[in-house]
């Protein structure tokens, strides 16, 4: 990346000094603790918000402002609403620059913003280990990080109305930068939350088919996502799984990947009790299956009180021996 000369930087701090740029971040449902910003992420004079429903989170780097969440049992959708629409939330902002908790700036956030906000009203970078978004749907049902059901549904939806944003390299969205206030840019956005709320709340699944159906460009960001000479990610603090991950019981079902391997399941178990009962049975056959044919044994009369074995042109005495004895087949 090109970095600006010294009067580009001049002229980003007096723009920052006027508060028409923020970095912010958004934090919710007690998943993780809030990672404070380090070196020059945490000297920059850019104004810093930390959005959280949590009353008692405090921070030494992030100014904190508590949003009541839109969804109190579903803490993901509460924080991609802030995430997604800065529109709504920093309208005293022209610019912004958005980074997941887990990401670490390495440099000063305003010189980012004048960098890339100069040449785009949006910048994201490219999913560095996916390579389709048709691949990370089925990440996301795989590992269970959302309604299996819901995530199929969505991929259908898209196979009918825009199949060629699934096979499009999907963004990564731990770090967005915006002119939020631009017009192209809230069509995006708003299009983007209203796909999360209708369907999966795995952000990266939606974002392509939004860029396309609103027919406004993300510029690309071609990085590794786990580190740059501007990040790292992800850095973790004391994270709890348990009230990130998606809940069958609170959306009162089961993921359809769960019913069917418990159908299959199920399905195996009894075809196996079938086939130890068979195999029993015929060991059990097999220990008193007649080694002669009964005394009186009329092969005609068999044949007569066996009409099928007639029909199929059986010898009566090779058929009793084989198989008669066994079905209880009357000879006499």
């Amino acid at each position: 990346m090109m970095f600006l000369c010294v009067v580009e930087v001049l002229r980003a701090i007096m723009i920052f000094d006027n508060n028409s740029a923020c970095l912010y971040t958004a934090i919710f449902g007690g998943y993780e603790k809030l990672n404070e910003l380090e070196g020059e992420a945490k000297k920059s004079k850019i104004r810093k918000i930390c959005f959280t429903d949590d009353n008692e989170l405090t921070s030494e780097t992030w100014e904190i402002r508590v949003v009541k969440p839109v969804f109190p049992l579903d803490s993901v959708r509460s924080q991609r609403m802030v995430k997604v629409n800065p529109h709504h939330f920093l309208s005293d902002f022209k610019s912004s620059l958005y980074i997941d908790n887990t990401v670490r700036l390495l440099v000063d956030p305003a010189l980012l913003i004048e960098e890339f906000c100069s040449y785009g009203n949006i910048t994201l970078p490219m999913h560095s280990y996916r390579e389709s978004v048709y691949e990370e749907f089925f990440e996301v049902a795989q590992t269970g990080l959302d309604d299996s059901a819901r995530v199929f549904e969505q991929l259908n939806h898209y196979q009918v109305i825009c199949p060629e944003s699934l096979h499009r390299k999907p963004y990564w969205a731990g770090m967005i930068l915006r002119n939020h206030m631009e017009s192209d840019v809230i069509e995006i956005m708003e299009e983007w939350y209203r796909q999360i709320l209708r369907y999966s709340r795995r952000d990266q699944l939606s974002l392509v088919y939004s860029e396309m159906m609103t027919g406004n460009n993300i510029r690309k960001l071609v990085i590794d996502s786990h580190e740059s000479s501007f990040h790292q990610w992800p850095i973790t603090n004391s994270r709890d799984f348990s009230k990130r991950s998606w809940s069958s019981s609170l959306s009162g079902a089961m993921p359809i990947f769960e019913k069917i391997k418990t159908v299959k399941a199920a399905e195996r178990d009894l075809e196996e009790k079938i086939r130890r009962l068979a195999k029993m049975g015929e060991e059990i056959a097999d220990t008193y299956k007649p080694s002669m044919i009964p005394e009186g044994f009329d092969p005609e009369l068999y044949l007569a009180l066996n009409k099928d074995v007639a029909a199929a042109g059986a010898d009566a005495v090779k058929h009793y021996l084989r198989h008669g004895w066994r079905e209880g087949r009357r000879w006499h």
